[in-house]
């Protein structure tokens, strides 16, 4: 085509051509006045400080495997709730009084902390520790796992109730119970089958707007009790419910399919246990994963330590692989709109 053809092909449409030209200016407008409506921009002072743990994360840095992960609808929006501490404290008298309640366990001395007093009381094959501030009870039982048959989790729950209430705790029946069943505990803890199990973990965590409240991992519950075969109580970890919360903000969340794209870059690994043979596990190796399958997905509230928000995080959970060994984890990703986060 040449020159001439190209100017004369120009006169005889060019009504078409403006026309054509107005339009896909007035299209970019709109797509942008839409996109703004959707996408408004938010003012510094209305974003939240990022949300960052005290310990160092895991990450994935391999595979995430979905295929074993059911759709959730997780609601479109949530509020930020904040947490304020309340002035309690547990004094000597105290610490005395609920020392009682678990039987003939004498003073066995106290330790300082930057935070205030532990209180420990103590027998052979049992200890007591309670903190002052924040107030807090942590009990332990000598067990080789007992030689009962391991109870079902409805029983656990049941036996995790009537011993708190023994123990003139207040009551749990508000917060909500998880079941895990474990291997062996401690600092080798390890998840494991109903079938093969040696303990039973039950954990309860402080509800906040319909939606769990965890700390700066999922095994950071109000209430973790564990027992053996024959149903005693071997561990208890008691965190009194030492907060005020009120409702702040809300901010709109990831979708599902957002949460779950971000699960490669963004997820926090926080709980990573060993499965079945655990003879070559290091506590002190890397919580970083090679994969990671999650098949569960739900919202939770996180507290971070020492702060005063409560954050939307989705957890997910599932097995994976670190360092050669099948293990259960978590990872948590931040479920807020990223435009509502401060970039520091």
């Amino acid at each position: 085509m040449s020159l001439s053809d190209v100017q004369e092909f120009i006169l005889r449409n060019r009504r078409k051509l403006v026309f054509g030209l107005v339009a896909a200016v007035l299209i970019s407008l709109a797509l942008g006045f839409i996109y703004q409506e959707i996408s408004p921009e938010v003012a510094e002072e209305d974003k939240l400080p990022s949300f960052v743990l005290a310990e160092e994360p895991g990450r994935v840095v391999g595979r995430v495997e979905l295929s074993g992960l059911a759709s959730v609808d997780f609601p479109t929006a949530a509020s930020v709730y904040r947490a304020e501490k309340l002035d309690l404290t547990f004094t000597q008298a105290d610490a005395a009084r609920w020392a009682k309640n678990f039987g003939s366990l004498s003073s066995s001395g106290e330790v300082d902390t930057p935070l205030g007093k532990i209180y420990v009381f103590a027998k052979k094959g049992e200890e007591l520790a309670i903190t002052g501030n924040p107030r807090a009870l942590r009990y332990t039982r000598e067990s080789a796992g007992g030689t009962g048959t391991i109870p079902d989790g409805n029983t656990a729950i049941q036996k995790a109730k009537e011993f708190l209430a023994a123990k003139k705790l207040p009551d749990p029946s508000s917060f909500l119970p998880t079941v895990k069943y474990l291997s062996a505990i401690g600092e080798r803890t390890a998840e494991t089958t109903s079938a093969e199990a040696t303990f039973v973990e039950v954990n309860f965590s402080w509800s906040v707007g319909g939606y769990n409240l965890l700390g700066e991992s999922p095994s950071d519950m109000a209430i973790r009790v564990i027992l053996d075969r024959d149903t005693r109580v071997v561990y208890l970890s008691y965190q009194f419910p030492d907060y005020s919360f009120s409702t702040g903000q809300e901010v709109p969340l990831l979708s599902f399919s957002q949460a779950s794209d971000a699960l490669g870059r963004e997820a926090q690994i926080v709980l990573v246990r060993p499965v079945g043979d655990i003879g070559k596990w290091s506590i002190s190796d890397s919580s970083n994963l090679s994969s990671f399958s999650p098949e569960i997905a739900r919202l939770v509230y996180v507290m971070q330590s020492g702060g005063e928000l409560l954050y939307p995080v989705y957890l997910f959970e599932g097995p994976g692989r670190a360092l050669g060994n099948d293990v259960w984890s978590a990872a948590y990703v931040l479920a807020v709109s990223p435009q509502y986060i401060k970039e520091e």
